[in-house]
């Protein structure tokens, strides 16, 4: 469904066509204040996009899967030759830039973390605080890589998938419940668990 035509006059600044092209919101998502949604960007049920966060498909596509949280400040953008796809489950820590890359599903980004052109990010991984993901590099699934440029440093304990479930989950919880926004939005409910 496409959300824009549902959305209030004052939510129009901050989703935005880009060569007529809209972008698709699924109704049961979340879009923070400030946040920027342009172009050739689709996402799917149960995300969200936090305070001031850009996403913009304009030189190619972005996909953004359910469950997944971008948070503050973060960009997500694209390049001629690469879009940007993100999985289910995943959560995107604070002032992120993930660029014209791809991240499978049940991935943690930390904070100020940046993937580049071209690079992969394995299901299940999890990206450090700070770390740069170099341009093609690919992260192997159930990772956790540090330091700039990014080096694996170990695994992910397959069992901890778990956790960055519940990651994901707990905000969902937090803007459909906890901000009130949509608490009958249905779907999967977080339920205290551990989160990593």
């Amino acid at each position: 469904m496409d959300r824009i035509e549902e959305r209030p006059v004052w939510e129009e600044i901050m989703i935005k066509e880009f060569e007529g092209i809209k972008p698709i919101i699924d109704e049961k998502t979340y879009i923070a204040d400030g946040a920027q949604i342009i172009g050739k960007v689709t996402i799917k049920e149960y995300s969200s996009i936090w305070f001031n966060t850009v996403v913009r498909g304009d030189v190619n596509y972005i996909e953004i899967g359910r469950y997944t949280n971008i948070q503050d400040n973060s960009v997500v953008h694209v390049a001629d030759d690469y879009p940007a796809i993100i999985g289910d489950y995943v959560t995107i820590g604070h002032n992120a830039t993930v660029h014209a890359c791809k991240i499978e599903d049940h991935c943690l980004i930390g904070m100020g973390a940046i993937i580049m052109d071209g690079a992969v990010i394995g299901r299940g991984s999890i990206i450090a605080a700070g770390a740069v993901v170099t341009n093609n590099q690919k992260i192997p699934p159930f990772s956790v890589a540090a330091g700039i440029p990014a080096k694996v440093i170990k695994t992910v304990p397959e069992e901890d998938i778990i956790k960055i479930h519940s990651q994901a989950l707990k905000y969902k919880h937090v803007w459909s419940i906890r901000y009130g926004i949509m608490p009958d939005c249905g779907g999967e409910s977080y339920d205290g668990g551990e989160i990593i």
